[in-house]
C-alpha cells in the first residue's frame, strides 16, 4: 500500500511533485521512489511490509510503474507486486488492469504516454486534474491536488486514463468460480473461498493485527485468521458501554486471542472532527462518523503493526444493509445491492482507506478478493436475505451459516449495526456538534441547506462538517467528489 503522485507535461513547476508527495506522506512514511523523464515526473511513497509487496516501483527499459495496492497474481520467486503489474502491462498494454487480481491504483510511464489505472471496485483511490500550466496531474488523495488543480476528478473504478487519449473503462477478469444450485454446497464453497482469501493476505507475514468490531464480518475474518494459525492481536474501539465493545470481548474470549480495546469520549471526538474531515475529504455525516471511529482504531493498531485485516466489504456483497429489507422484490434488492457496491469506492471504502492510511496503517480486505466477489455475485438474493418467518428477515444469511461453527451464538445471531453506531460514536455526534457555531440548530433551520454544488445538508452537524470541508477544500471541484452513503439522502 502506498501513495502516488505526479505530473505529466512539458511545463512542470519546480517542487510540485515533491509537495504533493509530502501532503500524502502518511500513506507511505518509510520509502520514497521517483521516476523522471522529459514529460513525466512522479513518485511513490510506501510502507515497509514485505518483499512480495515491494516498494511500489518497478522499471523495465523505457517502462516504469508507480504502484499502490496488493495483487495476488502468479509470479516468479522474488517478484514484487509492481514488477508483476509492469510485466502484465508489457504483455497486454492498456487492458493490463483487467488481469490484476487484487486491489490497486497505479501510473505507468511508457515513453511519452502515461496510463493511470484503478481496480474494479475502487478500493485504492486515485484522482487526476490539470495544472494551471496545462499539465496532467494525479495523486492518491485529492488533498494532494489542493492548490495544484481547479478541475480535480476521481478516476472511477474499472477505469484507465491515458495522457494521450483520456479515460476508458475495462472489464475485470474475475476468476471462474462455479456456484452450486444447492444451498448446502454453496455454503461450503463460500467457506473455502473466503478462507483462501484470508490465507492469501496472511502469507507474506506483514499482517500484525485484526480489527474486531464484534460484528459478524470482522468476527468471521478474525476467526478464520485464528483457524489458519495467525498469532495476531485483535483491536477494538468505541465509547464505554457501546455494543461493539461488549460483543468484541465475547468474540475475543471465544477465540482466545490477545485483545486491545481503546475507548474514547465526547471531547476526544470533538477534537478529532476537523482532522477526520480533512483525512476523509468529505462532509457526508454518515461517512464522517465512521471515519472518526476508524481513525481511533488505526491509531490503536499503530502501536502493534503497520498492517491489519479488515472485514470491510461483507455488507455490500452479502446483503448486510437493513434498507434492503424495505424493498419488496428480489429484483429491486439486487438492483440496490449493485448500487451499494458501485458507490462504495467513495463511501465505505473511502472511509476505510483514509482513516487507516491517516495513521499509516495498511489494510487488507479479504471480502474484496476477486474470487470472493465472483462467488458472491452468483449467490441468489434469497440466500443473502433469508425469510425466517413471522415477518423476520435475516441479513447475510449464507455468510452466517457458512461460519457459524467458528462463532459464539451471540455473534452468529447479532443484527447488523453500522460501525459508527456499534462503537457508540453516532449517539454522541449530535451532542458534540451542539457547541459549534456552525452547528447551531436555530442557524441551521434558518440557513439555506443547499450547497453551491447541489448537496442538501441534512443536520446541524453536517453543516459543521461542510464548513470545515470548505475551509480545507475551497475549490468547487472537491465538493463534487463527495459521495453519499445513504442513497436516500
Amino acid at each position: 500500500m502506498a501513495g502516488i503522485a505526479g505530473t505529466i507535461g512539458s511545463t512542470q513547476q519546480p517542487g510540485m511533485t515533491e509537495r504533493m508527495l509530502e501532503v500524502i506522506e502518511h500513506r507511505g512514511p518509510d520509502t520514497v521512489r521517483a521516476h523522471r523523464t522529459r514529460q513525466f515526473y512522479g513518485g511513490v511513497r510506501t510502507s515497509d511490509l514485505s518483499s512480495v509487496r515491494g516498494d511500489g516501483f518497478a522499471r523495465d527499459g523505457n517502462l516504469a510503474i508507480l504502484f499502490d495496492g496488493e495483487i495476488y497474481n502468479a509470479r516468479t520467486a522474488g517478484q514484487s507486486d509492481a514488477e508483476v503489474a509492469l510485466g502484465l502491462y508489457r504483455k497486454y498494454g492498456r487492458t493490463f488492469a483487467a488481469y490484476l487480481e487484487g486491489v490497486f491504483a497505479c501510473a505507468v510511464c511508457d515513453g511519452n504516454t502515461t496510463l493511470l489505472a484503478r481496480d474494479a471496485v475502487g478500493v485504492r483511490p486515485l484522482y487526476w486534474g490539470t495544472t494551471n500550466g496545462g499539465d496532467l496531474c494525479f495523486a492518491s488523495e485529492a488533498k494532494a491536488l489542493v492548490g495544484v488543480s481547479e478541475d480535480v476528478a476521481e478516476l472511477p473504478p474499472a477505469t484507465t486514463h491515458s495522457s494521450k487519449t483520456g479515460p476508458a473503462g475495462y472489464f475485470p477478469r474475475y476468476p471462474a468460480v462455479a456456484m452450486s444450485q444447492r444451498f448446502e454446497n454453496a455454503v461450503r464453497l463460500l467457506q473455502g473461498c473466503l478462507t483462501r482469501a484470508v490465507a492469501r493476505r496472511l502469507e507474506d507475514g506483514a499482517v500484525g493485527a485484526c480489527l474486531l468490531s464484534g460484528g459478524l464480518d470482522s468476527s468471521i475474518i478474525a476467526a478464520i485468521a485464528k483457524e489458519l494459525g495467525a498469532d495476531i492481536p485483535l483491536v477494538t474501539v468505541g465509547i464505554e458501554g457501546a455494543p461493539d465493545l461488549e460483543n468484541a470481548k465475547v468474540m475475543a474470549k471465544h477465540l482466545g486471542m490477545e485483545h486491545h480495546i481503546f475507548d474514547y469520549d465526547a471531547e476526544q471526538i470533538r477534537q478529532a472532527v476537523p482532522r477526520a474531515v480533512w483525512m476523509l475529504e468529505s462532509f457526508d455525516e454518515d461517512c464522517v462518523s465512521g471515519t472518526i471511529s476508524n481513525l481511533f482504531a488505526s491509531a490503536k493498531a499503530r502501536q502493534f503493526t503497520n498492517c491489519i485485516l479488515s472485514g470491510e466489504g461483507g455488507d455490500e456483497l452479502f446483503g448486510g444493509y437493513h434498507l434492503l429489507k424495505d424493498l419488496p422484490t428480489e429484483a429491486e434488492r439486487l438492483k440496490m445491492m449493485d448500487r451499494l457496491i458501485a458507490i462504495a469506492h467513495n463511501t465505505a471504502l473511502q472511509r476505510l482507506d483514509r482513516a487507516m492510511m491517516g495513521n499509516s496503517i495498511n489494510y487488507r480486505t479479504p471480502f474484496i478478493d476477486t474470487a470472493v466477489i465472483a462467488l458472491s455475485l452468483q449467490i441468489p438474493v434469497r440466500w443473502k436475505i433469508h425469510d425466517a418467518g413471522n415477518g423476520r428477515e435475516v441479513e447475510k444469511y449464507i455468510l452466517r451459516e457458512a461460519f457459524k461453527d467458528l462463532l459464539p451464538e451471540k455473534i452468529y445471531q447479532r443484527e447488523k449495526l453500522r460501525f459508527s453506531a456499534g462503537t457508540g460514536t453516532d449517539n454522541l455526534m449530535d451532542k458534540v456538534a451542539e457547541g459549534q457555531a456552525d452547528a447551531d440548530t436555530d442557524d441551521f433551520n434558518k440557513a439555506n441547506r443547499k450547497t453551491p454544488e447541489g448537496y442538501t445538508l441534512n443536520s446541524p452537524k453536517e453543516m459543521w462538517y461542510y464548513n470545515l470541508f470548505k475551509q480545507q477544500f475551497p475549490a468547487p471541484c472537491f465538493e463534487r467528489l463527495v459521495g453519499r452513503w445513504d442513497p436516500g439522502k
